[in-house]
């Protein structure tokens, strides 16, 4: 329903820099949670496999290593690749500069409400670096209700004009701003968007998609089928399926529902598979923070004291973030606290296997050696879920 686009034509004007960046990634994992008590979202972003880009001719960029600082002195935001990156120095300026247009400006102003901390970086199992990062939206029920009234306000100043080839579902969409729609609402931890349509085409949008979707997957089912296109279909079905996703159609009106209302979801995300070491460095001097050992300390030292952000990776971030700050201690530490750290993997193997079993953790060996190869395996596994590859 690429013709919808309009709609948030305001926000990704404002909010992202839609322009090639020097920085990649291997793949993305985003988990969110409310806290109730403190009316804030939470959103825990893992950057999987920094490294540099490559220029279509091949040659390398050699401007990630500047990106890196400024992205995180500013507190900056990436969503599965640089396009869409939320640049806030430049959001700041349109804020304050008051010849913007007024709309505009409240997009950006409604943005920089949004915080963010760095965590930590790490290292995983195939030795690839990566790095955490917390996103706060603060006060968000007030947050939610000034977005819907920035999003009516941004279809009722594009106009009323039909669009093909949606005209009678934009129509629908004009009067519903001009109604003062709900577009968004968070229901527990799930995220609802709700938009009105036109039943018929509605069936359009459906077909166009389905279709979509089996020509894709008929091009990776190719003998001669690129790497690239097998990826970008594999990529498409983990993140759809990675977390609850529901699609609510009530004839007049579609709701996506995003996540489970009673717990915390993780979207993942499996963008490439190419890799180059240049950007190591960088990530751990601006990052500063050895994740790793942080979690590895919080999990043999329980009285250890740690940030909200740290116990919020173990408490409801993606499982294998616990697996990897214990591997970490096992390969890293002394002989006391591998056979802890070893002790605490089997512990949590028995808990994983009961209560969620898929993939199921690793069985019990005297071979310390075999049994940690088996849990990167099995951390291998994770990020790949749901599928086995």
């Amino acid at each position: 329903m690429h013709k919808l686009r309009w709609a948030c034509s305001g926000l990704l004007g404002v909010v992202f820099l839609l322009a090639p960046g020097c920085v990649e990634l291997t793949g993305q994992r985003i988990t969110w949670f409310y806290d109730e008590a403190e009316d804030q979202l939470l959103v825990l972003l893992h950057y999987d496999g920094i490294h540099e880009s490559q220029q279509e001719m091949g040659e390398k960029s050699a401007d990630g290593a500047q990106q890196i600082p400024e992205f995180v002195a500013n507190g900056d935001v990436m969503l599965l690749d640089w396009p869409f990156h939320l640049h806030r120095a430049g959001i700041q300026k349109k804020a304050d500069d008051e010849s913007t247009d007024s709309l505009e400006r409240r997009w950006a102003q409604q943005v920089l409400k949004i915080q963010t901390r760095p965590i930590g970086y790490y290292r995983e199992p195939n030795g690839r670096i990566g790095a955490a990062q917390m996103v706060v939206v603060p006060k968000v029920k007030q947050f939610v209700r000034e977005l819907n009234e920035l999003i009516n306000a941004q279809i009722v100043k594009d106009g009323n004009a039909p669009r093909e080839p949606y005209p009678r579902t934009m129509k629908r969409i004009y009067k519903a701003a001009k109604d003062d729609h709900q577009w968004a609402t968070l229901e527990g931890h799930a995220i609802h968007i709700r938009v009105p349509v036109d039943p018929s085409e509605w069936a359009g949008v459906k077909a166009e998609f389905l279709k979509d979707v089996f020509q894709q997957g008929a091009r990776s089912s190719r003998p001669d089928a690129t790497e690239e296109e097998k990826m970008q279909l594999a990529s498409l079905i983990r993140f759809l399926s990675s977390a609850p996703l529901s699609v609510i159609d009530r004839g007049d009106e579609v709701e996506f529902v995003l996540g489970a209302s009673k717990r915390p979801s993780t979207l993942r995300a499996q963008l490439r598979d190419e890799y180059e070491k240049s950007l190591e460095k960088v990530t751990i001097k601006e990052v500063k923070v050895d994740l790793d050992e942080v979690l590895a300390e919080r999990l043999l030292e329980p009285d250890t004291k740690t940030s909200a952000d740290v116990s919020a990776v173990l408490d409801w971030g993606p499982p294998e973030e616990r697996v990897r700050g214990l591997l970490a201690a096992a390969e890293r530490d002394g002989p006391d606290r591998k056979k802890t750290a070893i002790t605490q993997l089997r512990d949590w193997a028995k808990q994983w296997n009961r209560d969620h079993g898929v993939p199921k953790a690793p069985a019990e060996t005297d071979d310390t050696e075999a049994y940690l190869a088996a849990w990167k395996q099995w951390y291998a596994r994770m990020r790949q879920f749901p599928m086995a590859k």
